[in-house]
């Protein structure tokens, strides 16, 4: 039996990145917040710019408070260079009206020295919107 191979960079970019949503979101691990995220990383979230560890830890707060029962549910995982993608597909229920509600996303992370410096991420605000109508 031979030895594992180590993983490459874009094994590991990868795998940091399913990491992220599976802690942070499934596991509702806020602290992955602050050892996943570069203390300066910036995150553009369709038209919106959230800054560091405390502006993501203040959006990460905010779905917390409206929704429950988070299941994200990766899909493909790609990485190329130091960018890492994810398309995913979340579940949630709405706290205030009790809706089960179901969108999909993807978000693209630069990353180096294992944190993410930068990202960019897109989900169907508009399909949230129409189930919570």
């Amino acid at each position: 039996m031979s030895a594992s191979q180590p993983l490459s960079t874009l094994d590991l970019h990868r795998h940091l990145v399913v990491r992220w949503f599976e802690e942070v979101w499934n596991q509702s691990r806020r602290e992955t917040i602050f050892e996943l995220l570069a203390p300066d990383c910036v995150i553009h979230d369709g038209g919106d710019t959230i800054e560091g560890h405390a502006g993501f830890a203040a959006f990460y707060d905010r779905l917390q408070s409206e929704f429950s029962e988070f299941r994200i549910t990766p899909g493909v995982a790609l990485a190329e260079g130091d960018l890492a993608s994810l398309r995913w597909s979340v579940t949630a229920r709405h706290k205030a009206s009790g809706k089960m509600t179901q969108i999909t996303g993807i978000s693209i992370v630069r990353i180096k020295d294992g944190k993410f410096m930068e990202a960019w991420q897109n989900w169907d605000q508009a399909g949230l919107a129409s189930q919570l109508a």
